[in-house]
């Protein structure tokens, strides 16, 4: 291969590696509103694990896997059990649409999240949940 031909190789796959960056952080607000509005963080949390696994931990638990977001889409809709005593209940309300683009952000955070960088949390409590219990 010329050095022309490596140079435009190169170009080429930054421009790839920057457009998907770019789609995972215009997805981010979606997924993040359709994760508020479905309750995720009842359970979830980006880097803490709560009753369920952070997400940064299902992230790390599906990395590398072939289409991961679908497998996680998937657990999303029809539920899975993990270790321990509680499980994920499925979520057949949650449209396949909406899955992949919440697992796809899920999938992000591996990517998005750098040393000593606040990961987004939800700003309060859900109504409706007493606190301390």
């Amino acid at each position: 291969m010329s050095t022309r031909g490596a140079a435009q190789l190169a170009a080429l796959a930054f421009a790839s590696a920057m457009s998907s960056q770019s789609a995972g952080q215009a997805a981010e607000p979606q997924a993040e509103a359709l994760m508020r509005e479905h309750k995720c963080y009842l359970c979830h949390a980006n880097r803490d694990r709560l009753t369920g696994p952070s997400f940064l931990e299902i992230s790390a638990r599906y990395r590398g896997i072939p289409d991961a977001a679908a497998v996680i889409a998937t657990h999303m809709r029809h539920g899975m059990r993990g270790e321990g005593p509680w499980h994920m209940p499925p979520h057949p309300e949650i449209s396949p649409d909406e899955a992949k683009v919440i697992a796809q952000y899920i999938l992000s955070l591996d990517q998005s999240q750098r040393p000593g960088a606040a990961a987004p949390e939800p700003a309060q409590p859900f109504a409706g949940i007493p606190s301390g219990s």
